[in-house]
């Protein structure tokens, strides 16, 4: 068996199974690229842009209230992308995080909500904690050895790239897009695939930490960072110093640039400790430049050093997979590209299934109800989180659990009524028009309960971040009405196979 034919298995196959999830990585990815923006929509409180009066002292004085006990406290200023603050503990038993979002104006809480973290979560782990990092860092081993063995198989690859035939009927059109899509975004998809299972080396493959550093993995990445820490002594803290000084004096090493995340450990003891992150987009490798001083003095302890090789390589996959520099224009560049790889995949479903739709086979069905439930659910169920958002009162108790409910419970009802109609040839006309009505909605649901947010508002002040939410809905919705009308009644499985003869496929 030749190499190529031996490649066209392993493409096909390694390619099919882990499509779904693939798509839900790439999909919950592109709209990861501006987590913080819908964040904000998903936040009408911070609709209406305010004067920032919160300070660093008054966070910690309210974190100190809310957990006294406190393992660590953690907090992030507002930026022009996130224009409210982030403050939370690790409590003392080290159990989960807890975070808030603080109103940057009044310090009070906001409404809890998903947010824009929600798509980036379900990117990486899929909500699902180590486990679901194994499942998503397995499925991108699975992407490099589809991509790879892409390019192997083709050889008209770069004439493939110029060719697409849109009206040409059935499996042509969609091998022109697979192929298509697939050029376009090699360089990307391959570095994407790469970086996204490289940055969790660590977790993949713990055995070295486990032996060198006694399973202490904190020790670990403070010694390859350049980090510093120091033990609780075990006696009352005294009166700590200004964090809003400290800042300042940290600006001034940094160079007038902002502050990350700011941290406080063992806020209790006097041996508290205060971390103060640089926060610059400017480079793809994120050096944080931490400064450590003591929480009660303040003291310089420590001033991290720039990176040694072997983690500025690291920092810069991080970076690059992150795409947190460069500003909007990357993170469009971003989500088109990644866009792109979704159309890939549903290209190459679509080419599996009428290949064996003209000739016959089994799973059929099941490729049917899949792409359905997932292509089609999982956008649906996106749309859907946004309108829970919206319709659900701030007051409500466990809110931001709520919207999560309501995600699942679409994306099921999706995946329910996607396996029932398997065989209409319909499903896929039905869901496209489902989202054009959700997505256009979407826009005049917020004008009509968030005038303050509208796109008319947004619009005549300028804030283009927040207008491009609602623009870019009216457009998804636009798009998929104009798919879902031009879409030509199914044809039958005989029709297809005469159709195929006719065209030599």
């Amino acid at each position: 068996m030749s190499l190529r034919r031996s490649m066209a298995g392993l493409h096909t196959w390694g390619g099919l199974l882990p499509s779904w999830l693939l798509f839900v990585i790439l999909f919950t990815g592109s709209l990861a690229c501006f987590d913080r923006e819908l964040e904000r929509w998903m936040r009408p409180a911070l609709h209406v842009p305010g004067a920032p009066t919160l300070t660093l002292d008054q966070a910690r004085a309210w974190l100190s209230q809310q957990a006294p006990d406190a393992h660590a406290f953690w907090i992030r200023p507002a930026d022009a992308r996130q224009p409210f603050w982030r403050a939370g503990y690790e409590p003392a038993d080290e159990s989960e995080f807890v975070s808030f979002a603080l109103d940057p104006a009044t310090g009070a809480p906001l409404a809890e909500t998903q947010g824009g973290e929600f798509f980036f979560t379900l990117h990486y782990n899929l909500h699902a904690g180590t486990v679901g990092m194994y499942i998503v860092g397995l499925a991108g081993m699975f992407m490099l050895v589809a991509l790879v063995s892409g390019v192997i198989i083709h050889r008209r690859i770069f004439k493939d790239f110029f060719t697409l035939r849109p009206t040409a009927n059935g499996q042509r059109a969609w091998l022109d897009a697979h192929n298509l899509f697939g050029v376009l975004g090699l360089p990307f998809h391959l570095l994407m695939a790469y970086t996204g299972v490289a940055i969790f080396v660590a977790s993949y493959m713990p055995a070295a930490v486990q032996v060198a550093y006694q399973s202490d993995g904190e020790r670990f990445f403070n010694e390859v960072m350049g980090g510093y820490g120091r033990e609780e002594v075990h006696q009352p803290a005294p009166a700590p110093v200004s964090l809003d000084t400290l800042l300042e004096q940290a600006r001034l090493r940094w160079g007038n640039d902002q502050a990350g995340w700011v941290s406080i450990h063992h806020p209790a003891d006097a041996a508290a400790v205060v971390d103060l992150r640089q926060y610059s987009r400017s480079r793809i490798a994120d050096f944080q430049w931490i400064l450590s001083y003591d929480a009660g003095t303040g003291e310089l302890l420590h001033e991290q050093k720039p990176y040694d090789a072997g983690y500025q390589t690291y920092a810069w996959m991080t970076g690059v997979h992150m795409a947190q520099f460069g500003g909007s224009l990357v993170r469009v560049l971003y989500l088109l590209m990644g866009l792109a790889g979704c159309a890939m995949v549903v290209g190459g479903l679509q080419v599996w299934l009428r290949k064996r739709e003209a000739r016959g086979g089994a799973g059929i069905g099941l490729v049917r109800a899949l792409n359905g439930a997932v292509i089609g659910g999982l956008p649906l169920a996106s749309l859907v989180l946004l309108y829970a958002n919206r319709l659900l009162p701030g007051s409500l108790a466990e809110r931001a659990s709520a919207e999560a409910y309501a995600f699942v419970a679409a994306w099921l009802l999706v995946a329910l009524w996607a396996v029932l109609r398997r065989n209409s040839g319909r499903v896929g006309r039905d869901l496209l028009l489902l989202g054009s009505v959700l997505a256009v909605g979407l826009p005049l649901l917020n004008a009509l309960l968030t005038p303050q947010g509208s796109l008319l508002t947004s619009l005549g002040r300028a804030d283009w971040p927040l207008a491009a939410i609602d623009l870019t809905l009216l457009g998804v919705g636009v798009l998929c009405a104009w798919l879902g009308y031009a879409r030509r009644q199914p044809q039958t499985a005989p029709q297809r196979r005469q159709r195929l003869a006719e065209e030599g496929v």
